[in-house]
């Protein structure tokens, strides 16, 4: 009798902890969702950790692709990987926003210097998304020019295999 109440209440503590586990998530989600300002830092540290994957739910689909050739720049060696984690913090945040459009200008600071550095946002349906700047979107639309930028990046890649 005690080992099936102990079964039982094992049971009833790892459900309420899942829903538990699945409530912060999702607290955490809609808290990210809130400003402008909460998103960047938020999708930048999805960035500092190459959680491309979390950063790719986020993104619009020119974002994408040049998520997917950043992934393949940080992927590419196991050396690579072990040093591109990066601490990067925000010393100043200003967001514009233009109807569905929002472009925040930042002060950023990581291990390495301090830079200004702009995001381009999209909200939609509640959810913001980060948006490539303009003149990368053009550059992935044209495919003679995704050909070039893949080769420059095969170059970088034998070089630093060399």
């Amino acid at each position: 009798m005690k080992l099936t109440f102990n079964i039982y209440f094992f049971l009833f503590f790892s459900i309420f902890s899942c829903k538990k586990n699945e409530r912060v998530e999702e607290n955490q989600e809609k808290a990210v969702m809130v400003s402008p300002e909460n998103f960047i830092q938020q999708y930048q540290q999805w960035l500092d950790v190459n959680d491309f994957e979390k950063a790719d739910e986020y993104a619009t689909e020119e974002e994408k692709l040049r998520l997917n050739d950043l992934k393949k720049f940080v992927f590419k060696t196991r050396e690579t990987l072990d040093s591109s984690f990066l601490k990067t913090s925000f010393l100043a945040i200003n967001c514009l926003p233009k109807g569905e459009h929002t472009i925040c200008v930042c002060k950023m600071k990581d291990q390495f210097e301090v830079y200004d550095n702009t995001f381009y946002l999209k909200k939609l349906s509640g959810k913001w998304l980060m948006d490539a700047p303009p003149e990368e979107a053009q550059i992935y639309q044209d495919e003679e020019l995704q050909k070039i930028i893949d080769s420059i990046f095969l170059t970088m890649e034998n070089k630093f295999q060399q």
